[in-house]
């Protein structure tokens, strides 16, 4: 999960996570971050756990089903889920240093180390929902990764979903939705316009979309 911390190490592992050569490079660089992560995303006011968290108490209501955070890095969004009434979750990341951090929370009742893009080992419908908050981007989670979290969501269930909306491939993001919609396997419900994930900084641009599956 992107974001714009101040101190040089986290520039540089920044750097890393925005420019990877590969998914091992990009899973390393959050393992070698995963200890200072919440104290950086704290210092730039990061905006996506929260957002997504109202969203997904918009449109799912508390006691619904499991809930599934995808890319859930430390557990920032978790414990935001958590505290909105969200009692059954499980978490999803590709970094083993990050999901060490997560259950410390001790707000989720699962942990699963899988690649989104790469198949998921979960169960198909299983979650009432999924809410991921800063996996899906450029050098990120691809567009791929759409269909992944719909298998695993039950019909009737909903899908809140933040993008960074930066890059000239990041049209896939919406030509995949837009695919996943003509085909009738679920209905755009609603948008959060752009916004910058840390309101102080010249960071990235993000959209929050919510997706019921048919």
């Amino acid at each position: 999960m992107p974001g714009q911390p101040c101190h040089r190490r986290a520039r540089i592992l920044l750097r890393r996570i925005y420019h990877p050569r590969d998914a091992a490079e990009l899973r390393e660089s959050y393992d070698l971050w995963a200890e200072d992560y919440d104290g950086d995303m704290a210092r730039g006011d990061y905006r996506l756990p929260g957002l997504v968290t109202a969203l997904t108490a918009r449109h799912v209501p508390a006691g619904a089903g499991p809930v599934l955070d995808a890319g859930a890095g430390t557990g920032l969004l978790g414990e935001w889920l958590a505290l909105a009434g969200y009692p059954d979750l499980e978490a999803l990341d590709l970094s083993e240093g990050m999901l060490r951090r997560a259950r410390m929370r001790r707000v989720y009742g699962a942990f699963h180390r899988a690649e989104l893009g790469g198949g998921l080992p979960l169960e198909e419908g299983r979650f009432a929902a999924v809410a991921s908050a800063g996996a899906f981007g450029i050098t990120h989670a691809p567009a791929s990764g759409f269909r992944e979290l719909l298998g695993v969501t039950r019909p009737g269930g909903h899908l809140v979903l933040s993008i960074r909306v930066e890059g000239i491939e990041a049209g896939a993001f919406e030509d995949e939705a837009r695919t996943i919609e003509d085909e009738g396997l679920w209905r755009r419900v609603e948008t959060l316009a752009p916004f910058r994930a840390f309101p102080q900084s010249e960071g990235s641009l993000y959209v929050v979309w919510v997706f019921r599956r048919s």
